[in-house]
């Protein structure tokens, strides 16, 4: 099973690599520079700015859902434990999803009295709220189709978008669909006793129901993270001599959601593909498309390489002399 994830791990990379070149050479890598070009250093900055605010809102929905089970939620512990995830997020597949169980891993620790699947209920609610979020941008972008007269598709995405909130709130059974995440992720280990274990992830069930006002406020505090992400698309472009519409710039965030879910460490291939492939049907000019694609590599860099200078050294005195002793996570 371990050759088999290695072996996925490195055939995803080179895969990715090969779809980076190729795409990059088809549309012509001195057209992609060129249209690189208009974009200066205060461009980046201001669009870095932007980034900051992300991951302010980020935290602060963090500390608003923790509040009910009393977590130690100081903001450097939240920022590590968000670097941390995303750091593993970024170089793993989809397949691998280990960011998320590092961010119990560090929220977890310094908090005995919590337990390893508690806190990773605790980030489910989170991810729920950020699906949320993101079905009220479709329920949106739905409505913006019929503007375009794509009337259809427009009530479809209206559609599933309605149904799923509509589930979600009017009481979400997620205690068996929780098991077969903690299954799929590989955190089986993490718990002796089942039984126990259905009680403690019933986290989610009651805070849906007993705490339905922060899990709101989640929610607006996931919208607010995509408008501004759009915010951040809409910039560079205008940076990069294009002025995008709504709707375009719709269409390109949706596409950098779905590229997110293909296969490889970063989406790599994958990401500047979506691009290519959006700019493509919007008929607006690839290689700015390609252009935007290297600058929101660019800030993920940055982003990762930042965690990786907070986080590894925070491991190295927590989480890890734990591992090499070969103690469970209670």
């Amino acid at each position: 099973m371990k050759f088999k994830r290695v072996f996925l791990f490195f055939f995803s990379i080179i895969l990715g690599i090969v779809a980076f070149i190729l795409i990059f050479k088809k549309v012509g890598v001195g057209k992609v520079m060129q249209a690189l070009a208009l974009f200066t250093w205060w461009h980046f900055l201001l669009i870095i700015l932007v980034g900051v605010l992300v991951i302010f809102f980020f935290l602060k929905k963090w500390k608003v859902i923790a509040q009910p089970f009393q977590y130690k939620t100081s903001w450097r512990k939240l920022l590590v434990a968000f670097l941390g995830g995303q750091v593993v997020s970024f170089v793993t597949p989809i397949m691998f999803v280990g960011g998320e169980g590092i961010k119990a891993m560090l929220l977890k620790e310094d908090d005995e009295q919590k337990s390893f699947v508690r806190t990773f209920g605790l980030i489910i609610i989170d991810r729920l709220a950020e699906g949320c979020a993101i079905l009220i941008l479709f329920f949106l972008g739905g409505l913006t189709l019929f503007f375009y007269k794509f009337f259809l598709l427009g009530a479809i995405m209206v559609f599933i978008s309605l149904l799923v909130l509509i589930v979600v709130f009017l009481g979400l059974k997620a205690t068996p669909f929780f098991l077969f995440l903690i299954k799929i992720f590989g955190f089986k280990k993490a718990f002796k006793d089942e039984e126990k274990t259905k009680e403690e992830i019933n986290i989610i069930e009651d805070f849906l129901k007993f705490h339905r006002k922060l899990f709101v406020f989640d929610i607006i505090f996931s919208l607010i993270i995509l408008i501004l992400s759009i915010v951040q698309i809409y910039l560079i472009l205008l940076f990069l001599g294009k002025a995008p519409s709504i709707f375009e710039v719709y269409s390109i965030r949706v596409a950098t959601l779905i590229a997110g879910l293909v296969p490889t460490p970063a989406s790599i291939g994958g990401f500047e593909g979506s691009i290519a492939l959006i700019f493509s049907l919007l008929k607006m000019p690839v290689q700015t498309g390609l252009a935007l694609a290297l600058i929101m590599r660019g800030l993920q860099l940055i982003e990762v390489g930042f965690g990786i200078f907070v986080v590894f050294p925070y491991l190295a005195t927590t989480i890890f002399p734990t591992i090499f002793k070969n103690k469970k996570i209670e």
